[in-house]
């Protein structure tokens, strides 16, 4: 054990760096967890992977600006996610983590995907008999087989399945011997709760009251709904299979069809987008539907602090980070319901949901909205309450506060 009382934190997790050369930024977001990290630890080490190319977060940090800097070790893993890359790599990281998890007073690790270096880390916490805080952000076995039921037949699709048959085993095992398991979202909690022996439903909240909406704003934008300004409907995210892109495009669709009148707009780039855009066009979309790709934090919270709704048709079980920002600028969540969404708005209000896949009944939740005014302003009101409630803050130090009271060594 380290001689102060604060002692030293360990993660190994996912990607938050970018790497140029030899310069590194931090994912703007993971930052403030870092500078709170650093707050309550004496030393903060965190490994992972980097991503080699600028403009794949939001927005980034040079590590030198957070508070606490000259106490930050930043580890950069070589990447793994491929059975030769592991194999070729994992007697060298294993190494490295050896070292870094003995010295280490309290171990976050975040196993996530086959052949990546958290599951190994959590393997060895194991072995070498270390208490650690498992966290947990999506229902895996959930999201990987929606992954893969999307994939076209082939080669490829058996690959993936041996990759789950091989990888789901180690992830439960890997929660079944944590000290602590913080799982972010009710989804996720109710997954695993009868798997990990002290598990806490958590969220990765990055809010203050700054995003907040104000006074101000939310009368504004709950005039101009009373008076029957057209919706203006927002989603942000990646343009990616789980995040169901093509049925959000379809839930237009059926409004326009419907004579509903609208404005919608979709933050966010990925694989899908072209595709996307072909849809739009293809369905005579492009005046109401604006497709903007990636956008800063700013930009995106400017217009969620507008939107009249935020429209979301995730099709996987996990914790997205959006409806919680959503919220807090005071945009209702209609969309795709799970137990992670409705509960962000069981106490204060601010959702309306369907079944996944329903996309007609979410066309038609959207069109009660647009012909009864009143009604989405009650929602947009609730849904700003709701909002007002998260902050990050508040969060991070719960978390922490669970690590040291969990994982404080014999």
């Amino acid at each position: 054990m380290a001689t102060s009382d604060r002692g030293k934190l360990l993660l190994v997790i996912p990607t938050v760096v970018e790497q140029s050369g030899q310069h590194l930024l931090l994912d703007g977001d993971f930052s403030n967890n870092v500078e709170a990290y650093l707050r309550e630890f004496d030393s903060v080490t965190v490994a992972c992977p980097a991503r080699r190319q600028t403009g794949t977060f939001p927005s980034t940090r040079d590590p030198e600006d957070v508070a606490g800097s000259e106490r930050l070790n930043l580890i950069v893993l070589p990447e793994p996610y491929r059975e030769d890359r592991y194999i070729a790599r994992r007697g060298e990281v294993k190494r490295i983590l050896r070292e870094q998890i003995e010295s280490a007073d309290y171990i976050l690790i975040s196993p996530h995907a086959a052949f990546d270096w958290s599951t190994l880390a959590a393997e060895m916490c194991i072995d070498l008999k270390k208490k650690y805080n498992m966290e947990a952000d999506w229902n895996l076995p959930q999201v990987t087989n929606y992954i893969w039921s999307q994939m076209p037949f082939g080669p490829n699709k058996l690959r993936k399945l041996v990759w789950q048959k091989y990888h789901t085993p180690k992830y439960f095992r890997c929660l079944r011997n944590s000290s602590l398991a913080l799982v972010q979202g009710e989804d996720v909690y109710n997954e695993y709760k009868r798997i990990a022996p002290n598990i806490f439903p958590v969220l990765n909240i990055q809010v203050t009251d700054k995003d907040k909406i104000s006074h101000e704003n939310l009368a504004r934008k709950t005039a101009a709904v009373r008076q029957g300004a057209p919706l203006k409907i927002v989603y942000a995210g990646r343009a990616a299979e789980m995040k169901g892109p093509m049925e959000w495009l379809g839930v237009l669709d059926i409004l326009r069809g419907k004579g509903i009148e609208f404005n919608a707009t979709w933050f966010g780039g990925g694989e899908l987008l072209d595709e996307m855009q072909g849809v739009v066009q293809d369905r005579g979309l492009t005046s109401c539907c604006e497709l903007s790709g990636n956008a800063d934090r700013e930009a995106v919270f400017s217009a969620l602090q507008s939107a009249d709704m935020f429209l979301f048709c995730h099709m996987t079980k996990e914790s997205p980070r959006c409806l919680v920002e959503a919220l807090a600028a005071g945009a209702p969540l209609i969309g795709f319901g799970t137990d992670y969404s409705r509960s962000l708005v069981r106490q204060a209000g601010g959702g309306a949901f369907v079944e996944r896949g329903d996309v007609e009944g979410l066309a038609e939740i959207v069109e009660h909205y647009a012909l009864n005014r009143n009604e989405l302003v009650d929602l947009i009101v609730q849904a700003a309450a709701s909002g007002d409630r998260l902050d990050r803050d508040t969060a991070i130090s719960e978390r922490i506060s669970l690590m040291k009271q969990y994982l404080k060594a014999d």
